[in-house]
C-alpha cells in the first residue's frame, strides 16, 4: 500500500503504557498470573512491588490494598489492590525496578 504524494508515515510514539499495562485496580492472584517468570509480585507491608520484563526492559509500579482479609474473610491475593504508581521509565534488570518500588512505598 503506498501512501498519497507528499504524505509521510507516522510513526507511533511508545510510552511507558504501551510498553507494560499495569491494571488500575487487581489483586495479588491476578498480578501473580500476569507476570513472567522474570518478574515479581512481593507484599511489602501495606502494599505489594511489581516488576516484570517487556520488550524495552523491567517495567514496575507499587500498589496499596483497599481491602483487607479482615473486612472481606478473603486471603491477602484475593483482597482488592489499586495501582500507587508505575514507573514511567523501562529499568535494565529487576533488581532496579525492586529498588525504584521500595524507594516510592518509604
Amino acid at each position: 500500500m503506498s501512501l498519497p504524494k507528499g504524505k509521510t508515515k507516522k510513526t507511533k510514539d511508545y510510552n511507558m503504557k504501551a510498553f507494560y499495562k499495569f491494571e488500575e485496580t487487581t489483586n495479588m492472584e491476578n498480578l501473580q498470573m500476569k507476570v513472567s517468570s522474570y518478574g515479581a509480585v512481593l507484599k511489602y507491608g501495606e502494599q505489594v512491588l511489581v516488576t516484570d520484563i517487556g520488550w524495552k526492559g523491567f517495567a514496575a509500579a507499587v500498589y496499596e490494598f483497599i481491602e483487607t482479609p479482615e473486612e472481606t474473610g478473603l486471603a491477602d491475593i484475593e483482597c482488592r489492590l489499586n495501582l500507587v504508581e508505575a514507573a514511567e521509565d523501562a529499568f535494565e534488570d529487576g533488581g532496579h525496578a525492586i529498588a525504584w518500588c521500595m524507594e516510592k512505598a518509604k
